[in-house]
């Protein structure tokens, strides 16, 4: 955990012939010591200082080799059995970090003089230092103190050394337990937990209010991790002064802890505390930051603790990372030839939304809408955009969801001073002449609880009352030209999806309606989305512009001609007023229900329409959701190009649903498995943009459903892709980015190492290398010549943003040379 102990055995035997032995142990020791000294000087360590306990621990050890005849790092005392009790039982207690290195030689039996010893130091130095293990606690970086002590059996001719080798730590006051919640150390028979699920939950970890909340990936995988109701996870707080220059970390002597230790929450608590909404992930409180810490500038690490026993100790670093950006693929558009556009016709479309309850007939408004219909599963009135960064982020850019909505707000204000004749303002380009009621239809639905009978005639009557609502309040005179009134059988088979019931949305109507009568409480809220009912009022009238080439007169002019054309069945006429909505930003016509009905059942519009949904698709996610999934059940009745539009919308508008690391599980039922739609993009092969778009989405739904198969397969190929797209610098730092975001940091190491000794290598790859290099590294290591060389690099080309960083995430510090490092370059006086 916070301290390294290395238990290997090293064997070196000389023969001699001699019956005394002289040998002035001090001497030999202090050669030994100021051996080790100069070799760390070498490596830049700071050299070790002598010290009793330290001495007195390697002297009981050493007598109790020669007492046994044996060479072990263990004794069967148990007050002194590993190296730690040993200095503990010698009120070694501040010393918070220790190790051991042993041998045994045969020497001669002789009087050693100076030269001799110096001869015998340095053949005792040299076995440790060639043996690997031992190496390491020679050269380790945060030591710093040792001692070393010998014995003789004079019969064997044999010399045993004790080397023991610690740090001393520091008390943090203000503890929340005296004991560490009653936690034992670690010890041997700890479980293990491997580095990278060590890293997906420290990593995981983040601040809300005063709570420390856990984001982990595949809750079942954490129960397989933390398996007895004795497994816990404790958070250590610790406070950024104890990263402080100009001396070692001070971190608490405690072998649990560095900082003040959290209450440690269990198992089952863990478990049943979960907040994700995907009920595969796991969102749930892990810690609390103490009241005498609030407000402090804190680094977090997790204590793994099993079987009540504090096994394993990780300290996260938080790396810079996010998603891709789709490639872009421009959809292919049908524009028809001798198709004129006209000013005149169905100006604007009003939905009328009604809201019965069970058994009513009697009309009760829900909401009256201009243009803009909202979704029954999907809250529209919060515009969520993607915005897709660059390295350096663009602070000029627009903010698009404001932009819709006041545009939107723009464009019913105008209507609203148009259809008064007495005050036309001057900023208004286009006028609407002869505006009068066209046509209506009326939408009236039921439930499918109930039994068949008496639902037909609830929406048969409520079909009467939507009427007369239309008379009575609208001044709507005419009959309705369309009239749908049936049980909403096509809302109940989203709803099953939604709930996961996909099997029984594949049995009879019957027999889904017994279950849902049988569970009427629980599907009462469903329900009621099924029986909501429309009255749709489309008005003719005529533009009259001031500017013909003024954009909103256009816009006005296209959604016109599709209303228009799609009424009157004139689908050329459609067709050319959809590729001209293309080239604006979004279109709310699309989603009026004369219009988007026909798009849902007119194989001829789905090219142009489903390249306007491409941008329109935020705006009401659910009907466009509606529409993919049926067109991709008609896939093959369309043409080349309406299949690669609709592939096309596929990815962008599962994108951004995918794209949130916890999406209910309803909502990922309204999309369509990837794999089932694998050969259809295969047909588009020579499109290297597209797939590599469709292995993105398919590698996002792999992740949200715990597919690891197809989430290796889908992230190899998306590297790839994405990989052979490099073109600069920016892009590069992109892909790294995005192997953060998955946990590939190897990767990252990989293709930025492979750039920083080129004279284009930029400053964001040395910064993004700087933060993720550490990850990969032991943090014990005393040298690291590839490290040195990307903190020069780093330095050089982005110091302020690097130093920036190391302010955030103080655990990288816990390395030497990023510490020493960063306190040279980064500390005030030094700017």
């Amino acid at each position: 955990m916070k301290y390294s102990l290395i238990f290997c055995l090293f064997l070196f035997s000389i023969r001699i012939a001699a019956q005394e032995i002289n040998i002035d142990y001090n001497k030999l020791g202090n050669k030994v010591i100021e051996l080790i000294n100069q070799h760390r000087k070498t490596l830049r360590l700071q050299e070790l200082k002598k010290d009793l306990i330290l001495l007195k621990a390697a002297r009981d050890h050493s007598n109790y080799m020669l007492e046994n005849n044996i060479l072990s790092h263990e004794q069967k005392n148990t007050d002194k059995k590993f190296p730690k009790d040993r200095i503990q039982f010698y009120e070694g207690k501040m010393f918070d970090t220790f190790g051991e290195n042993i041998l045994f030689t045969s020497i001669e039996l002789k009087k050693y003089n100076e030269a001799e010893i110096n001869i015998l130091a340095r053949k005792l130095f040299l076995q440790w230092k060639n043996s690997p293990p031992h190496y390491k606690n020679i050269i380790y970086q945060n030591y710093e103190f040792t001692d070393i002590a010998f014995s003789f059996d004079k019969k064997q001719k044999r010399l045993y050394a004790t080397n023991v080798f610690g740090a001393k730590g520091f008390i943090i006051p203000n503890q929340l337990s005296e004991n560490a919640f009653g936690l034992t150390e670690k010890n041997t028979l700890c479980k293990k937990i491997n580095v990278s699920d060590q890293i997906h939950i420290g990593n995981g970890l983040r601040i809300e209010g005063n709570d420390v909340v856990l984001y982990y990936y595949d809750i079942e995988k954490f129960k397989r991790i933390f398996n007895e109701r004795s497994d816990a996870i404790a958070i250590d707080f610790i406070e950024g002064n104890q990263f402080k220059c100009g001396s070692k970390n001070e971190f608490d002597v405690s072998a649990i802890y560095d900082g003040t230790l959290s209450k440690p929450i269990y198992k089952d608590e863990l478990l049943a505390n979960n907040q994700a909404e995907n009920k595969l992930k796991l969102i749930t409180k892990v810690g609390e930051i103490p009241e005498h810490l609030r407000g402090k500038d804190l680094t977090l690490s997790t204590v793994f603790i099993f079987t009540n026993c504090a096994c394993a100790y990780s300290s996260p670093i938080e790396v810079d990372s996010r998603t891709l950006s789709l490639l872009s693929v421009k959809p292919i558009l049908e524009i028809p030839k001798n198709t004129l556009l006209t000013n005149k016709g169905i100006i604007k479309t009003e939905e009328h939304s009604f809201a019965f309850g069970r058994n009513e007939t009697i009309e009760k408004l829900d909401n009256t809408e201009t243009y803009l219909n909202t979704s029954d599963f999907y809250d529209t009135s919060n515009f969520t955009i993607k915005v897709a960064f660059d390295t350096i982020s663009n602070e000029n850019e627009s903010n698009i969801a404001s932009e819709i909505k006041n545009r939107f707000s723009e464009y019913n204000n105008n209507l609203d001073t148009l259809t008064e004749a007495d005050s036309i303002s001057e900023e208004v380009t286009f006028e609407i002449i002869n505006e009068k009621i066209h046509s209506s239809q009326i939408y009236s639905y039921s439930s499918v609880e109930g039994n068949e009978a008496l639902n037909k005639n609830l929406y048969l009557e409520r079909v009467k009352s939507i009427e007369k609502y239309g008379r009575e309040q609208l001044n709507i005179l005419i009959k309705p030209d369309k009239v749908v009134a049936e049980e909403n059988w096509e809302t109940c088979y989203i709803q099953l999806e939604m709930e996961n019931f996909g099997a029984l949305a594949l049995k009879p109507k019957e027999e889904i309606r017994s279950y849902i009568n049988t569970n009427r409480d629980q599907w009462e809220a469903y329900l009621n989305k099924q029986r909501v009912s429309k009255l749709i009022a489309n008005y003719y009238g005529e533009l009259k512009p001031k500017d013909p080439n003024d954009k909103y007169y256009l816009e006005f002019l296209y959604e016109i001609n599709l209303r228009t054309g799609i009424y009157e069945k004139d689908y050329t006429r459609a067709n050319l007023a959809l590729a001209k909505i293309y080239e604006e930003d979004y279109s709310y016509a699309i989603f009026d229900e004369i219009v988007f009905n026909e798009l849902m059942t007119n194989e001829k519009l789905v090219q142009n329409a489903a390249a306007v949904l491409i941008k329109s698709h935020r705006i009401n996610q659910f009907k466009t959701v509606r529409f993919l999934k049926y067109w991709l059940t008609q896939f093959d009745t369309l043409t080349k190009n309406a299949q690669f539009n609709l592939l096309n919308l596929y990815c962008v508008t599962n994108d951004e649903l995918l794209e949130s690391w916890d999406v209910s599980t309803t909502k990922l039922a309204n999309v369509t498995k990837p794999k089932t739609l694998m050969d259809k993009f295969e047909a588009f092969e020579k499109n290297l943009d597209l797939i590599a778009n469709y292995n993105y989405v398919g590698l996002y739904y792999a992740n949200h459903t715990n597919d690891y198969e197809m989430l290796n397969f889908y992230f190899s190929k998306v590297y790839t892709s994405f990989k052979n797209n490099i073109k600069t610098p920016k892009d590069r730092v992109n892909l790294g980015l995005f192997l953060n975001f998955w946990s590939s940091y190897s990767t990252t190491i990989e293709l930025l190492k492979e750039q920083m000794k080129k004279p284009e290598f930029s400053k964001e790859e040395a910064l993004l290398l700087a933060q993720t290099y550490p990850l990969e590294i032991d943090d014990n290591g005393s040298s690291d010549s590839d490290l040195e060389y990307i903190l020069k690099k780093v330095y050089r080309l982005n110091k302020k943003a690097w130093c920036e960083w190391q302010n955030e995430n103080k655990n990288v510090l816990r390395n030497t040379i990023i510490k020493r490092e960063y306190c040279k370059m980064c500390t005030t006086d030094k700017k």
